[in-house]
């Protein structure tokens, strides 16, 4: 892949734009160069898991108690928000897309630190990917319809796939459980209305509508 000018196209620009964020919910670069004619880019260390993990293994006991879910969204929610409004030193937009926001790319250490992490796919200004915005990468159970379409997208992709995630976490289990990508792809390309949140479990007010909307 290293030999790949589109693969080491995308690793550069995952290089160059996480050098210029800086955010306690956004994983930390430090370095990115050239060893050997090989790329590298230094991050942070992380101990703990991943969403995903965390989810499978709170799933046995029950699932994620509510705040404990709502905090993990907030965060991603504040990491998103400072990726989404990065500009350049010259303050000029960067509109960054993250394009890949799911459990597997939210990580939670084991001091309880939420970190937005991955930007191998993310779509900015002047990168490789965003002329390849039309080209469907991520995770398709947190795809949003445009993006599963090949169409341009903006920053709500990324709110629609926390939507998908802040569902999950509430209710305990898959958005598309026992769906396969077949369905879920014609799902949304028929952009049929989302799972509701199940009645009669004691949510807060407000949450259906949240997840409706995002």
């Amino acid at each position: 892949l290293a030999r790949d000018r589109e693969h080491s196209d995308l690793f550069l620009d995952e290089a160059r734009i996480s050098l210029q964020m800086s955010h306690p919910n956004v994983i930390h670069a430090y370095e990115s160069g050239l060893d050997r004619e090989r790329h590298y880019l230094t991050l942070e260390y992380l101990d703990g898991q991943p969403l995903k993990h965390v989810f499978d293994g709170a799933a046995v006991e029950g699932g994620l108690s509510l705040p404990l879910a709502f905090k993990i969204i907030c965060d991603v929610l504040a990491a998103l928000d400072y990726i989404h409004a990065l500009r350049d030193l010259s303050g000029r937009p960067l509109s960054i897309v993250h394009r890949d926001v799911s459990p597997q790319n939210v990580f939670i250490t084991y001091e309880g630190v939420v970190k937005v992490v991955d930007f191998g796919i993310a779509q900015f200004v002047g990168t490789h990917a965003s002329q390849l915005s039309r080209d469907m990468k991520g995770r398709l159970a947190y795809m949003a319809p445009e993006q599963v379409a090949g169409q341009a997208v903006d920053r709500r992709a990324d709110l629609f796939s926390v939507g998908v995630m802040l569902w999950e976490l509430a209710v305990g289990k898959r958005l598309w459980q026992g769906m396969s990508e077949a369905d879920i792809t014609q799902h949304l390309l028929a952009c049929k209305p989302m799972p509701l949140l199940p009645r009669n479990r004691g949510f807060p007010p407000g949450l259906a509508a949240i997840c409706s909307r995002a």
